[in-house]
């Protein structure tokens, strides 16, 4: 980082942070969107200098990006900025955190389209309709509810992975399924490389499909391949995904399992969610339980715990409460 970083324009600095610290470590998807970031500061606050800026700049700042972004988009634009501002603080480049109780404003409706979660009562609903179900979707849904993979991870599975005897699976690659060119990349920070435990039922669901399956092949990918070679007039795989039966795995699409995924939802009774939904699921049915958020955090891939409070504060608050209840009754007993 720059010596001369007192004087720099904010976008300017934010864009030398990124490239000191982001590039390397995150995937390429990811390291766009820091570049986003820095584009609107650009836009937003061209004029804006580091040494100078203070709570009420970046709240303006967000005022200003709220204006054409809903309410979780700006959470994640406030997110960006966050952590290079608190850098700038310990350099002493800035003497206070402007960033502090700084709050997400938007001015566009958020229509919620889908539930974040689910709760354990719809859990179960759509558990039990994922089981009576005999497509390869609904088999990697149910290992999704189980394991709090990311998509992409969940892809990558390999029988290489995959250790029977001690009940695990190793994290170690996701599957770029967005480029037409689908290869194995690496996760989306180091992080993210981890040893998860399954119960029994999980490791029984990716058994099922790694029969036939080379050492380093994509479990799933494989499976979904050989369903749409079966099943090409299903809505799951439209006319025009044939042509990707020419290559050796057929394209995945995002959409196309939400759309499964939702009928799904329909059939059990619960809110509609998506993919990403599950990983939050499971996530929430860990912490509600008590786990600790550190073993939650570890579990998900997530760097610290500090984005895993930030997603789950409220199920942490509920929680602390219990704790509450549960000190006053032990010193209630003295």
């Amino acid at each position: 980082m720059p010596s001369n970083g007192r004087s720099i324009k904010f976008y300017k600095y934010y864009k030398q942070w990124v490239e000191t610290y982001k590039v390397g470590q995150v995937r390429g998807v990811t390291l766009n969107k820091y570049y986003l970031v820095a584009r609107q500061i650009k836009e937003l606050a061209p004029d804006l200098s580091l040494s100078k800026i203070t709570r009420t700049d970046i709240q303006r700042l967000i005022n200003r990006y709220g204006e054409t972004h809903e309410l979780p988009t700006v959470r994640d634009f406030l997110h960006h900025i966050e952590a290079p501002l608190k850098d700038a603080v310990y350099e002493g480049w800035i003497k206070k955190d402007p960033t502090y109780k700084i709050r997400a404003t938007s001015q566009v409706e958020h229509r919620i389209t889908r539930a974040k979660w689910l709760e354990p009562d719809q859990i179960k609903k759509l558990e039990h309709v994922l089981s009576e179900s005999d497509r390869v979707a609904a088999t990697m849904f149910d290992f999704d509810l189980r394991t709090g993979l990311r998509f992409a991870e969940l892809l990558a599975i390999t029988p290489k992975d995959v250790d029977q005897q001690h009940m695990t699976i190793y994290v170690n690659k996701s599957w770029n399924y967005k480029n037409v060119n689908m290869h194995f990349q690496p996760t989306k920070n180091k992080y993210s490389n981890r040893v998860i435990k399954l119960d029994f039922r999980a490791m029984q669901e990716i058994m099922k499909y790694m029969q036939g399956c080379e050492p380093e092949e994509p479990i799933f990918v494989k499976a979904l391949t050989n369903e749409r070679k079966v099943l090409r007039h299903d809505i799951a795989y439209p006319q025009r995904a044939h042509k990707d039966l020419k290559q050796k795995y057929a394209r995945i699409y995002n959409s196309t399992l939400n759309q499964l995924l939702t009928g799904y939802c329909k059939e059990a009774g619960v809110p509609r969610i998506s993919i990403h939904s599950l990983r939050h699921t499971h996530a929430s049915m860990l912490i509600s339980a008590g786990v600790s958020i550190q073993s939650v955090a570890k579990r998900l891939g997530h760097g610290n715990t500090e984005t895993t409070q930030r997603t789950y504060i409220h199920l942490l608050d509920d929680l602390a409460a219990k704790d509450d209840n549960k000190m006053l009754t032990i010193l209630s007993s003295l």
